[in-house]
């Protein structure tokens, strides 16, 4: 009996330290995701107060042909062209099928602040 416990012991200690580990449970994807890489590295909640502000007035309501926040089909066409096109057009303004005044008619903001309001902007509007 007395040496029937040291290898008990030895095979108790064997089989907890092998196998009862479990791999860890994947990561479920966020919410999301295809918004979450667009719009990584912009400040969103800055964005928000800008859209609020400055941006709403045309983006709530589609006002000159924009495109409402939150409708992904009225943003899956200008997603497409990608968050660089998309902050180049809204600092310097374009015309096409309605009207984008430069920094959305408020020159007092900056290039990030322009930025920070199309990613958020952008992450309302993806297909979720």
């Amino acid at each position: 009996m007395k040496k029937i416990l040291p290898v008990a012991a030895l095979c108790s200690i064997f089989f907890i330290g092998c196998g009862g580990a479990q791999e860890p449970a994947a990561e479920a994807p966020a919410e999301g995701g295809a918004a979450n890489e667009l719009v990584s590295g912009y400040d969103l909640a800055n964005g928000k107060e800008i859209y609020e502000a400055n941006c709403a007035s045309c983006h709530a309501e589609g006002v000159l042909s924009s495109p409402k926040t939150g409708d992904a089909s009225a943003w899956s066409a200008r997603i497409e062209q990608g968050m660089d096109t998309l902050i180049k057009k809204s600092i310097e303004g374009y015309v096409a099928e309605g009207s984008m005044p430069a920094r959305g008619g408020n020159d007092a903001l900056t290039d990030d602040e322009v930025a920070n309001s199309v990613a958020y902007m952008v992450d309302e509007s993806v297909a979720k």
